[in-house]
């Protein structure tokens, strides 16, 4: 896996190639290829002093030299718990010379800017080589006329260059820090599956809807929450039946790719009586809060999945008698282990 990503960043820096020909033809030395470096990420993010190690470390030399004529504009950006980078560079001039953007294939920054660290190096030392082949080229010899040569030479047939290296006329260029300008957040949506223990009067399954407003540091979820209906039942076959449902509000902190909320849960429970002389079918409320711990493993750009724990104290508690005789009563504690499933929209 570690090859074919370096593959790929070798391709892709390869490709932006053709894109830096307007910011070396400005270049009289054939000396290795340096460049004026500004480096903009998010907290938690690699510093500029070790972005520039990186590179230093790839290349065996340090390429970045301020006031140097070409510039090279680093940016990471954080949207919820992904990260897009993007490196752009520029002339003397400040015109627009070619960019890239990287999209992060997890919530370690560290790794996307490692690997935007090894993309310049690559371009870096592509471009130093192609300069530097262009200025060492042979000086012209004289040439001996004949005959042959006399006669102009055939016009060689016109060639398409291939797809994947014809170059584009470029989009107007956004404004240097535009791309931390963005908004920082991100909506989510989602389902998923618990295991509930305390809140009925057995391990219950519950089903469970959610949406979630992200930050780069924070979120906000709101959530509906159904459990199984179960039954429990005495030797003689009386017994009861409930049903919980729950609409949750969970506010968390996030250092991806953990989070850790405050909860708190309102809704009813419902119980009925099952084969017993008087039954009855009481509904009251239950009221939870508690703390959820929880870690996210991207599956691509958009989709993720969530294991998570929660640990809550019931502030309402509930007694159910059959016959006159107690047969069960809530706990103070109770607690949920589950998955979700969440697809996100920048």
């Amino acid at each position: 896996m570690i090859a074919g990503r370096t593959a790929k960043l070798a391709c892709a820096a390869a490709a932006f190639i053709p894109l830096l020909a307007q910011a070396e033809e400005g270049q009289t030395s054939a000396g290795p290829l340096v460049v004026a470096l500004e480096y903009a990420a998010v907290p938690d993010c690699p510093e500029i002093g070790d972005f520039k190690a990186i590179v230093a470390g790839r290349l065996g030399r340090d390429p970045f030299r301020d006031g140097s004529p070409d510039r090279v504009l680093v940016q990471v950006a954080s949207y919820g718990l992904a990260y897009e980078g993007r490196i752009e560079w520029r002339d003397a001039q400040g015109r627009w010379a070619g960019d890239r953007n990287f999209p992060s294939r997890s919530a370690d920054c560290r790794e996307l800017v490692r690997a935007m660290a090894f993309a310049l190096a690559l371009q870096i030392q592509l471009s130093g080589t192609a300069s530097a082949t262009r200025d060492s080229g042979a000086a012209p010899v004289e040439a001996v006329p004949t005959a042959e040569a006399a006669a102009p030479p055939p016009t060689p047939p016109p060639t398409t260059p291939p797809v994947d290296v014809q170059r584009e006329v470029p989009a107007p260029s956004p404004p240097a820090g535009a791309l931390e300008r963005r908004p920082q957040r991100m909506l989510a949506v989602g389902a998923g599956a618990l295991v509930g223990f305390g809140v009925s009067s057995g391990p219950v399954p519950f089903g469970r809807l959610f949406g979630n407003l992200a930050w780069p540091r924070w979120s906000l979820e709101l959530a509906a929450e159904v459990g199984w209906p179960s039954t429990v039942r005495r030797e003689d076959g009386a017994g009861f039946a409930q049903q919980v449902l729950l609409a949750g509000l969970a506010g968390c902190g996030t250092i991806a790719p953990w989070s850790a909320c405050v909860l708190a849960k309102g809704g009813v429970i419902r119980i009925e009586g099952k084969d017993i002389d008087d039954p009855a079918s009481p509904t009251g409320p239950l009221v939870a809060t508690g703390l959820r711990l929880a870690v996210m493993q991207p599956l691509g750009r958009r989709l993720y999945v969530t294991a998570q724990a929660e640990g809550l104290l019931l502030v309402t508690r509930w007694r159910v008698t059959l016959d006159d005789n107690l047969v069960w009563t809530s706990p103070r504690f109770a607690g949920n282990i589950g998955m979700d499933l969440g697809v996100r929209f920048p």
